[in-house]
């Protein structure tokens, strides 16, 4: 091990152990203090789905990114753009407080100004840009909401 390596590992662990906290056992568990959005099972399951496939979607997108392919870009995010925000049952977005839908409408929105930038400005540095923009989105969203499975008449906050 380099010296300069060696001095900053022994200084990690030397704050590690000065903190009280151990290596082996991480951070401390603490409660889960997201606002719970109580679904049913099914109405769960089509939220967690939605989630999946924007995941699924960035990594299409992360591909063509690498190939420059700007066409492809714009195919896959359009499969996620507005029009998809219609496949959620009104019955369940009834159900999700206004904030949440204000970031998954935001996502939506996000995916159709990737395309339409994707064609018209062909420049994979902006699309990376957006993607940034876009996940910072997902990430509020996971930071501030857990879906809990209830009666799915209520929605806590």
């Amino acid at each position: 091990m380099k010296p300069k390596i060696k001095h900053i590992a022994l200084a990690l662990l030397g704050a590690t152990l000065l903190s009280g906290s151990s290596l082996a056992s991480g951070p401390a568990k603490q409660a889960d203090q997201r606002a719970p959005l109580v679904l049913l099972d099914a109405e769960r399951h089509i939220v967690l789905e939605e989630m999946r496939n924007f995941l699924a979607v960035l990594q299409v997108i992360t591909d063509a990114l690498t190939r420059e392919d700007m066409k492809e870009i714009a195919r896959a995010a359009r499969t996620m753009g507005s029009g998809a925000a219609n496949e959620i049952p009104p019955k369940t977005v009834a159900k999700l407080p206004e904030e949440f839908k204000v970031l998954a409408g935001g996502v939506h929105t996000s995916f159709d100004l990737i395309a339409l930038d994707a064609e018209s400005l062909a420049d994979p540095k902006h699309t990376l840009t957006q993607m940034s923009d876009l996940l910072q989105k997902c990430n509020a969203c996971h930071g501030i909401y857990q879906i809990k499975v209830g009666r799915g008449t209520t929605v806590r906050k």
